[in-house]
């Protein structure tokens, strides 16, 4: 892993600003996939960065210092990496890069029973405040499943604790809407750009009943799901060519 702190490269891990932000979870954080030295969709991450920290009244570090920041840190990457921007509520600053690990072909999910709210202080919000996800990924490891799916108090779809989701249905592609509570994701705002994804609230059992599930991020775009609780998936013809012309368009042009 590479490490920048406040615009100068680091050699040392130990060296991060451990600050009572920091400790206590007091910020905001972009993951983004960069490919050599380019960085994908990095306009709509800053967008989102700079969105949310009005929202919680965060001041952020200047663009331009962010930006070359990236530059120095991509200088000598090659591959697909994950650039991880972390901005704290104290004017701490700092980028992790490390290269992306193979994934899993699809993924399995569980239904998580504590609700996400849907209008909370930090709904729809990428803080570095994530102990709910990560509680929500270590209860569905344990029971044997890759992540799970959160619930609102209206017991509407959500998204994954780590991913968006996105289900076909005889109306065609489906994703939850803004209103559900979910994080406005990339890959997310992209698919309903380009494929004529629809937005709406559905149930959980509208989603067992789906044709197919997948979950979408930036890091693995769009994510097949073979199980969901006992429900299987199969591969899915639709799918598969959605996932192939979502990167074909993608990667013809690295920040639209």
């Amino acid at each position: 892993m590479k490490l920048l702190i406040s615009g100068v490269l680091q050699d040392d891990l130990a060296k991060l600003p451990y600050s009572n932000s920091l400790l206590r979870g007091d910020g905001l954080f972009e993951t983004i996939l960069t490919i050599d030295q380019k960085v994908v969709a990095w306009d709509r991450h800053y967008a989102r960065l700079e969105k949310s920290a009005k929202q919680i009244l965060i001041t952020l570090p200047a663009r331009i210092d962010i930006e070359v920041g990236i530059e120095k840190i991509l200088a000598s990457a090659t591959g697909e990496s994950r650039l991880r921007l972390n901005v704290l509520a104290d004017g701490d600053w700092f980028i992790t890069l490390e290269p992306v690990s193979e994934g899993k072909e699809s993924i399995s999910l569980m239904k998580i029973n504590e609700p996400k709210i849907s209008k909370g202080a930090l709904s729809g919000i990428k803080s570095i405040s994530y102990g709910e996800s990560l509680s929500a990924v270590r209860k569905a490891s344990a029971a044997g499943f890759d992540d799970g799916i959160f619930l609102n108090e209206n017991a509407d779809v959500v998204e994954t604790a780590l991913s968006n989701l996105l289900i076909l249905t005889e109306a065609g592609w489906q994703t939850p809407s803004l209103s559900t509570g979910c994080l406005p994701g990339i890959s997310r705002e992209l698919l309903i750009k380009w494929f004529e994804v629809s937005e709406r609230e559905f149930k959980f059992e509208e989603l067992l009943d789906s044709k197919a599930v997948y979950a979408t991020s930036s890091i693995r775009l769009i994510q097949p799901v073979s199980k969901v609780e006992d429900r299987l998936f199969g591969k899915n013809l639709l799918g598969e060519e959605l996932i192939e012309n979502f990167k074909s368009k993608l990667f013809s042009n690295m920040n639209p």
